[in-house]
């Protein structure tokens, strides 16, 4: 009869020790979770920065160039026109190169910010 509980008692820590386990696991999983997202909100946040002020800075550049160019060529009608060019082609080669330029580069990112957290998790989980 003593052995029976014993075993329960063992039986019923085993079942309670589990559930801790899964809890763990779970909070893990969720510190994991916002540390990714935190990271990619992070980048996100950078690059939408960086866009705005180089767009801003372009815009600059453009009117200074085109300002330039109406004052060589005399006619800032034409001047506007051949940036106006100038920036279609600049748009055209931009779509023709945007998975190269734009989409391998977001994959790389993101996945460089899912999987390599996990790796260095991986190992310090190992480490423990």
């Amino acid at each position: 009869m003593m052995e029976t509980a014993n075993e329960m008692t063992l039986v019923e820590q085993t079942v309670v020790d589990v559930a801790q386990y899964s809890q763990l696991q779970l909070e893990k999983l969720k510190l994991r979770l916002l540390d990714n997202f935190s990271t990619l909100f992070n980048n996100i946040f950078a690059v939408l920065v960086i866009v705005i002020l180089a767009s801003f800075a372009l815009l600059c550049l453009a009117i200074a160039g085109t300002w330039c160019l109406g004052e060589l060529i005399g006619s800032y009608l034409w001047a506007v026109a051949i940036m106006g060019g100038a920036f279609m082609i600049s748009a055209i080669v931009v779509f023709a190169c945007r998975r190269r330029l734009i989409i391998n580069q977001t994959v790389k990112m993101l996945s460089r910010i899912l999987f390599e957290n996990d790796k260095s998790q991986q190992q310090e989980d190992d480490d423990e």
